[in-house]
């Protein structure tokens, strides 16, 4: 498997794990805030899927592009990475700003913008039965105003997963900690959900 493709399997990975879908709302809320968070994840999780098409190519250059969002505004990107200087490793680094992006009936800006980070070790060509590591970190946060209510939502998320090939079969396990937690309307209780599953 080359570098490209395990990374964009990794990072598409750690976009799902980061961006699972609210699951139980807290006391009191209405289906406004799940409607609310669940267009948040949605646009966070078409950015990095967007991430992970740009970054393997960047190399030591960074790279800024803006994709328009589903109704109206914009996400504008900026992936960097370092060309492997260590044998079998990539290191990523990204910026994702939000700009007036609309999802359905919530608008979406940057507090000021979610940034990843990442390590990619790679599986040793040859090596009968070798592990690729991926560790994959997502901060910041993101304002949103759903129909003239308010909210803000940070993210504070690591995934790491772990390609392994045994007699030539990949088996893969993921690992997600740390929370995204959601305060709406402003002023308002946080509730903190998990970053993803672990599998």
């Amino acid at each position: 498997m080359g570098c490209r493709t395990l990374f964009v399997i990794l990072v598409v990975s750690a976009a799902a794990a980061c961006g699972g879908s609210p699951s139980s709302p807290s006391p009191g809320a209405g289906s406004s805030n799940l409607a609310a968070e669940a267009a948040v994840i949605s646009t966070m999780t078409t950015a990095m899927r967007q991430v992970a098409v740009v970054g393997p190519m960047t190399g030591d250059t960074l790279n800024t592009f803006t994709m328009p969002c589903t109704t109206s505004g914009s996400i504008v990107i900026t992936v960097g990475g370092t060309l492997p200087r260590e044998a079998n490793m990539h290191r990523s680094s990204s910026r994702i700003e939000y700009r007036e992006c609309r999802n359905q009936t919530v608008t979406i800006n940057g507090d000021p913008y979610l940034e990843t980070t990442g390590e990619h070790s790679f599986l040793t060509l040859g090596a009968p039965d070798s592990d690729s590591v991926s560790t994959i970190r997502m901060t910041g946060g993101l304002r949103f105003d759903n129909a003239g209510v308010q909210g803000r939502v940070q993210f504070n998320c690591t995934n790491t997963m772990t390609v392994r090939f045994v007699s030539g079969s990949p088996q893969v396990s993921s690992t997600s900690t740390g929370t995204i937690t959601f305060e709406q309307p402003l002023g308002s209780v946080p509730v903190a959900r998990p970053c993803g599953p672990t599998a």
